[in-house]
């Protein structure tokens, strides 16, 4: 987490290869921003959970309720 890469690439073609690029640097994510990232993410999972949940239970008492009439 949190390391810094740089890349260069280069083309090959039939008459051998080509100059390199210019650098460009890349960092991955540190541990805290990956954490922060799922805490963000949090409440909207929970909150489809709870939506998801929520249409079960009222279908079910619609269905019963056609049953049992």
């Amino acid at each position: 987490p949190g390391k810094i890469y740089a890349f260069q690439v280069r083309a090959r073609t039939a008459v051998g290869y080509g100059p390199y690029s210019g650098k460009m640097y890349f960092q991955t994510l540190t541990g805290g921003e990956h954490s922060e990232m799922v805490q963000d993410r949090l409440p909207l999972i929970v909150g489809s959970a709870l939506g998801g949940l929520v249409f079960l239970v009222i279908a079910a008492i619609a269905i019963l309720a056609i049953i049992f009439k």
